[in-house]
């Protein structure tokens, strides 16, 4: 069975290049535009990984995921972000790994394939 890996970008292209590639890694992947369908899609499904755009309209990536942690979530949790490593400092500890965008996506995946395997 395909690991699972759920994607949360507000930035249509985006999602569908992340969507893509991580099915050509042979992950399954869900997609999501936002935080809210993040918590709505934990809520009801299992995953291996979740990959989150930090700065998403309504409910960001890292509220999101402080959310969904605190009933008792260990899915590993890779954030995607356009902000500076300085801006986002605060942050690192609520996520697995943060990605500058413009992100490296074989790298990105490759550092999937680290964490949960195939």
């Amino acid at each position: 069975m395909s690991k699972r890996i759920l994607i949360a970008e507000d930035e249509l292209s985006s999602r569908e290049m992340l969507a893509t590639f991580g099915k050509m890694h042979g992950y399954e992947v869900t997609s999501v535009a936002d935080g809210r369908d993040l918590l709505l899609s934990v809520a009801d499904e299992q995953f291996d990984l979740i990959i989150t755009d930090l700065m998403m309209m309504g409910l960001d990536g890292a509220t999101a995921t402080d959310i969904f942690k605190m009933h008792d979530t260990t899915t590993p949790v890779i954030a995607l972000t356009s902000l500076s490593p300085q801006e986002t400092e605060r942050l690192k500890n609520k996520f697995i790994r943060i990605f500058h965008k413009p992100c490296n996506f074989t790298e990105l995946y490759n550092y999937v394939e680290s964490l949960i395997g195939k």
